[in-house]
């Protein structure tokens, strides 16, 4: 009878014991796992900028007869720091990730301006700055997506690590310690989203104008190859190989088409191509590599209708460097292939 006993006594206190590391064990989740529905949109909203299935956009109020951007001004008895044309920095392309609530994100890019106000006067401070700028907002009738304070996890840690944006006057980001709340509207065909943070200091709106990127980078062309040599005697061109070989890449290969139709466009042209790399690695092999890279580009230009008898090629590795090679940027502007006319 006593050892009956003794042994139910121990089971009871081992199955209390368990029971009790049980419950004081964290749960151990993977914050990144999320529900299939939930990824599914968060992948949909990350692929593509102009795919808006975080906001529905045909649900968002144009609101017209507010003014220009950014449509926002300074509360009576506040100022917008170092102010110009109402903001205080601005960026004419930026990136953003909106957050919309626990594992929502909505990116987005285009004109981003900042508005900066510090509640030096003792009688303003961020109560008095949020009341006027969330009434204003309400009354506009902006929609508001979301507001509270950002739930941390790793996601979110991951999706909203960029929002940092060092300007001409301040580094600013928004903080995961502080509320903020998140407004979208229409004005003349445009889409913004309007992101206002404060805290006892400052008071922050970010005014998002969504714009797809548009490349400003003008193709190098056979008209700006002609000038080029009309007016230094040279052109000179940012040809991409394969690594460490002397193959054209396709954009290579576009670049090597704008000289074919230089060619074609003046039948007295002659031209010696001629190959440069950086300083890193061999010398000697770097002399090889660039002669063959330049040979290749007689090559192509041979097989697709260009006279041999019109072109030279000759390669100088890193012994007619441009700049010096201390800088990334030095050593990809010393690659490169320079079209030299032959008098």
């Amino acid at each position: 009878m006593k050892t009956t006993y003794l042994l139910f006594t121990f089971c009871l206190v081992f199955f209390a014991c368990n029971s009790n590391k049980k419950e004081s064990e964290p749960v151990l989740t993977d914050s990144v796992a999320l529900a299939p529905s939930t990824q599914a949109e968060i992948t949909e909203v990350s692929s593509s900028v102009a795919n808006d299935a975080a906001v529905d956009w045909s649900d968002i109020p144009s609101l017209e007869d507010i003014g220009n951007f950014p449509f926002i001004k300074a509360p009576k008895g506040l100022a917008i720091e170092k102010e110009v044309n109402g903001l205080t920095q601005v960026f004419e392309y930026e990136q953003m990730v909106n957050y919309l609530g626990e594992n929502r994100f909505y990116p987005t890019e285009g004109k981003l301006g900042m508005i900066f106000i510090e509640f030096n006067d003792a009688q303003y401070n961020n109560r008095y700055f949020d009341k006027n700028i969330y009434t204003y907002l309400d009354e506009l009738g902006a929609k508001k997506l979301f507001s509270g304070e950002i739930v941390r996890n790793d996601l979110t840690k991951e999706r909203l690590k960029n929002n940092q944006y060092d300007g001409k006057y301040r580094y600013s980001s928004i903080s995961d310690s502080a509320p903020f709340s998140v407004y979208a509207f229409k004005n003349k065909g445009k889409k913004y989203l309007v992101t206002v943070q404060s805290n006892t200091a400052l008071g922050t709106i970010y005014i998002m104008e969504l714009n797809d990127f548009v490349p400003s980078i003008e193709k190098y062309t056979a008209e700006h190859m002609q000038a080029e040599i009309d007016k230094t005697g040279k052109a000179v061109l940012q040809i991409n190989f394969d690594t460490n070989k002397a193959t054209l890449k396709q954009d290579g290969r576009e670049v090597a088409d704008q000289i074919i139709q230089l060619l074609k466009a003046d039948g007295n042209l002659k031209l010696s191509i001629e190959g440069h790399t950086d300083n890193t690695g061999d010398p000697q092999k770097n002399i090889q590599l660039s002669k063959e890279r330049a040979q290749a580009v007689v090559s192509y230009l041979v097989e697709h209708g260009i006279s041999s008898s019109r072109l030279k090629s000759n390669g100088f590795g890193a012994t007619k460097a441009l700049f010096p090679n201390d800088t990334e940027d030095h050593k990809a502007q010393n690659r490169r292939v320079e079209l030299v006319k032959i008098n």
